[in-house]
């Protein structure tokens, strides 16, 4: 079977730049995939459920005509399958993102599936193919998945007749070579079309396992530029064409991959720092999801030892699944909290306190604004810049942020602001019954407030403590350590998103940042 190298840079590299791609690296980008012969570029996401994300996340039909990716390319998109496998309007769904094939230059989508979805998102598929394209069901976390299950699997979607391509990801990077050729047996004794493999680079192995998986009958492979994807990364192209040089695939061209990863990607690379690391290697052996690793290196309050305690508490949690906006599998979405909010600090000053740098900087300048306005303080999550003694809450509102730091929880608890109620399957029972439980729930576009719970757009703890500050009818609110990152960061657009909504909600409240930010907010002189 015909070999197919599919770069999918601008899909799982987008997890670090929320696929922002900047126009002039994917000009280029295009240009020179196209000269390399690559076969497929995979151009990003089409998300159902995430409009804060860039371009490359939705991928509208007119984003192929503006950046001219040219008829003779095949392209390809994928679907989170979680999107839409319990949605029972999923054709109104789908075809307010696709079109029909004949109008569209999308060759193939892939759907990334977790194995407890892959009987509901069949029907799905089967729409998708209607509407003429080809399908590709892209099976992830294939390490928590017996021989058995896979045989099912794999029975399943061809008695369906909705797949075109079945491809295995080592979603957490920890296969080995023998696993991988033991796979590719099972899929070639059940299986008689095309099948590729998606490999992670958290063990270092990416390579090796993509190179076995060609030799043991795969014949789509993924990569990308520079390895740039979720967590520690992927298989680079450059060294999965070196590769297939040696094994004399004539038709590719390695020279202007290298020029494009050298020129445009390796700042990216200095900027985001992806790649194989000792905590990507010790979360892919307790099956820890990726993610996870990135939100806790992204953060710099955290030493070495730290984090190895961290991943150590994580491998105690459900944590190999991931989802930036809810985490299904542990969230209860009850609304209502037990602690009623109001009026609980009016007309009092308050100072929220984040976890930039500047907290540290200007920590004189903190304690003279604390005593000056006799500040209440609030530190979203916990913080250990300011002396717990001039602390009054601790408040902790997103998943991955609770998963990570409630072991600490035992030491504050009678300082602690959560949505307990939320969090039943990670706090434990004892510890939630000692923490003041205002109720929390995520809306889309909702920002409201009432006595026991608010209603959030998103899962920000500064929204948490902004609808504290509403509901108990504070008087003036000082922010501290939100610095946020230079040049437009990723991590700047979800912040900045929410001051917008804010604004329009509240235009007279006004918030003031005491230390320097790189929000959109305004600045104490």
């Amino acid at each position: 079977m015909k070999l197919n190298l599919l770069d999918c840079t601008l899909r799982d590299g987008g997890y670090y730049n929320n696929w922002a791609f900047d126009n002039k690296l994917v000009k280029n980008y295009i240009s020179n995939i196209k000269k390399s012969n690559i076969d497929i570029i995979e151009i990003g996401f089409r998300f159902f459920n995430n409009n804060s994300c860039g371009k490359f996340g939705i991928t509208k039909e007119n984003l192929i005509k503006d950046f001219n990716f040219g008829k003779n390319q095949s392209l390809a998109v994928m679907i989170n399958s979680a999107d839409l496998a319990d949605d029972k309007d999923f054709q109104k769904k789908i075809k307010n993102l696709f079109v029909e094939k004949k109008n569209s230059n999308i060759n193939l989508v892939r759907f990334a599936t977790h194995l407890k979805d892959v009987k509901k998102i069949i029907p799905k598929m089967r729409y998708i193919k209607k509407l003429g394209y080809d399908t590709a069901l892209n099976l992830m976390q294939i390490d928590k998945i017996t021989p058995n299950q896979l045989i099912k699997v794999l029975k399943l979607i061809d008695k369906s007749n909705v797949v075109d391509v079945f491809y295995f990801a080592d979603s957490f990077g920890n296969l080995n070579t023998k696993k991988v050729r033991d796979i590719c047996k099972i899929i070639k004794n059940n299986w008689n079309k095309d099948f590729g493999f998606h490999a992670h680079d958290n063990c270092g192995l990416a390579l090796k396992n993509s190179v076995c998986a060609i030799n043991n009958g795969a014949n789509w492979i993924d990569s990308t530029i520079m390895g740039m994807g979720r967590g520690a990364g992927n298989v680079s192209t450059e060294e999965i064409l070196k590769k297939l040089k040696k094994k004399k695939e004539k038709k590719y061209n390695l020279d202007p991959v290298l020029k494009l990863a050298n020129t445009y990607f390796k700042p990216l690379k200095i900027k985001y720092k992806w790649g194989k690391s000792q905590y990507y290697f010790l979360s892919a052996k307790k099956n820890i999801h990726p993610s996870y690793i990135q939100e806790i290196l992204v953060d710099k309050r955290y030493n070495h030892s730290q984090v190895v305690e961290i991943i150590n508490d994580l491998s105690n949690l459900k944590a190999s699944s991931f989802n930036p906006l809810m985490l299904k599998d542990l969230i209860n979405e009850k609304t209502n909290g037990s602690w009623n909010a109001k009026n609980w600090c009016k007309n009092k000053n308050i100072l929220i306190l984040g976890q930039g740098k500047s907290i540290k900087n200007d920590r004189n300048k903190i304690l003279k604004l604390i005593k000056k306005n006799s500040c209440k303080v609030l530190s979203l999550n916990i913080n250990k810049m300011i002396e717990e003694k001039y602390i009054d809450h601790f408040l902790a509102c997103h998943e991955s942020r609770v998963m990570i730091d409630s072991k600490k929880y035992i030491k504050y608890y009678n300082k602690m602001i959560v949505p307990t109620d939320r969090f039943k399957n990670i706090l434990k029972k004892e510890l939630s019954k000692k923490i003041k439980n205002y109720g929390m729930v995520v809306k889309k576009n909702s920002f409201k407030q009432y006595k026991k719970y608010c209603e959030l757009p998103s899962n920000l703890a500064i929204g948490y403590a902004i609808s504290l500050c509403l509901i108990g009818k504070s008087s003036k609110i000082f922010l501290a350590g939100f610095d946020g990152y230079k040049n437009n960061h990723i991590l700047n657009l979800e912040m900045n998103n929410f001051f917008q909504i804010l604004n329009k909600k509240y235009p007279s409240l006004k918030l003031v940042s005491i230390t320097k930010t790189h929000y959109k907010l305004k600045t104490a002189k």
